[in-house]
C-alpha cells in the first residue's frame, strides 16, 4: 500500500481508477470539499485478482493517484487532499470510508447501458450499502450550471434526510431549492368514479400538495435565505427527475424512497436517474444515523 492519507474528522472521498473520466469527479469533489471546509481523501483500490499484483503495477498506480491528487488541488489549492492506493476491491474500500465520511463521490461516465456491469460492480453495491450520501458524476454531467439543487420529495420519513442535505445544499451554494413530487395515478372508469371525476382528480393533487408542504415546512424555517419552489407531476418518478435535472447544479433523492418515488434503491427509479440525469446525483442513506449534513454536519 502507498499512503498519504490519515483517516480523521468528516472528509469527503473520491473513488479514482486508471481511467482518465475520473477526472470529472475528482474535480467536483474537490469543489465539494472546498465548498464545505472538508479535507478530501482520494482512495484507489486495484482490485483482488488470482495473480499478485507486481510491484511496478502498484507504483503506477499509486503514481496516478497522486496525479489525481494534484488534479484536486488545482482546483482547491488550500484544500488539505490525501492519497491512498490499496489492494481491495473498490466496493469494500469505498463502504468502509463511508464510516467516517461526509460524502462519497464516484465516476459515473461509464454507467451506460454497455457497460452496467460496472454499476452493479461498484456504484450500485457503494450507493446499496454506504453509511454517508453518494454522488455520481455522470459522463454528460454540466458541471458548470448555475440553475437550483433539485430534490425528489415522497411522502414518507425516507425522504427527510435527502431534503435536510438538499436545502443545506441549496444554502451552501446560494441557489434556489426546486422540489419535485412524482405519482402514479390511474384515472378509475367514470362509471366508477363517485362524484364529479375532476373534483376527485383535483383532491388527489391536493393531498399531494400537502405532502410536500408538510416535508418541507421545518427546513424552509431552518434555511430561511433558500428560496423554494415546487412540482408536483402526475407521471413517472424516473424520467421526470431527469427532465428536472437539466440545468441543475445537483440532484438529491432519497436511497429508501417509496411514495412518490417508489423503490429508489437502484431501483427503477434510483437506477434510471443515475444512467440519465445531466447533473451530479445524490444518493442519500435513510437511516437516522446517517442524518448529518453535507459537511459532517447535522442540520
Amino acid at each position: 500500500m502507498s499512503t498519504t492519507e490519515t483517516r480523521s474528522g468528516h472528509a469527503v472521498v473520491v473513488g479514482v481508477d486508471s481511467g482518465q473520466s475520473t477526472g470529472r469527479a475528482v474535480e467536483e469533489a474537490a469543489a465539494h470539499a472546498r465548498r464545505w471546509g472538508s479535507p478530501l481523501r482520494v482512495m484507489h483500490a486495484t482490485g483482488l485478482t488470482i495473480v499478485p499484483w507486481t510491484d511496478e503495477h502498484l507504483l503506477r498506480l499509486a503514481s496516478h493517484t497522486e496525479k489525481c491528487r494534484q488534479r484536486a488541488l488545482r482546483v482547491a489549492p488550500d484544500l488539505t487532499v490525501t492519497a491512498v492506493t490499496e489492494v481491495d476491491d473498490p466496493a469494500a474500500m469505498l463502504v468502509e470510508a463511508s464510516h467516517d465520511a461526509s460524502m462519497l463521490v464516484l465516476d459515473g461516465g461509464r454507467l451506460g447501458q454497455a457497460e452496467a456491469l460496472l454499476l452493479g460492480a461498484t456504484a450500485d453495491k457503494v450507493m446499496a450499502h454506504a453509511e454517508c450520501p453518494v454522488m455520481i458524476v455522470p459522463l454528460g454531467a454540466d458541471l458548470s450550471a448555475t440553475g437550483p439543487v433539485v430534490v425528489g420529495v415522497d411522502a414518507h420519513e425516507h425522504s427527510a434526510p435527502a431534503v435536510a442535505l438538499a436545502f443545506a445544499e441549496a444554502s451552501k451554494r446560494e441557489v434556489p431549492l426546486h422540489a419535485v413530487h412524482s405519482w402514479w395515478w390511474d384515472e378509475a372508469n367514470a362509471a366508477f368514479t363517485r362524484g364529479d371525476p375532476d373534483e376527485a382528480r383535483e383532491r388527489v393533487v391536493e393531498s399531494h400538495r400537502l405532502i410536500v408542504a408538510e416535508m418541507l415546512a421545518g427546513y424552509r424555517d431552518e434555511y430561511p435565505d433558500v428560496k423554494v419552489s415546487e412540482s408536483l407531476v402526475h407521471g413517472i418518478a424516473g424520467p421526470t427527475l431527469v427532465q428536472e435535472s437539466r440545468g441543475a447544479q445537483l440532484l438529491v433523492v432519497g436511497r429508501r424512497g417509496r411514495g412518490g418515488f417508489p423503490g429508489l434503491l437502484l431501483g427503477s427509479v434510483g437506477a434510471h436517474v443515475v444512467h440519465h440525469a445531466h447533473c451530479p446525483v445524490v444518493v442519500v442513506p435513510s437511516t437516522p444515523a446517517d442524518r448529518r449534513g453535507a459537511g459532517g454536519e447535522t442540520p
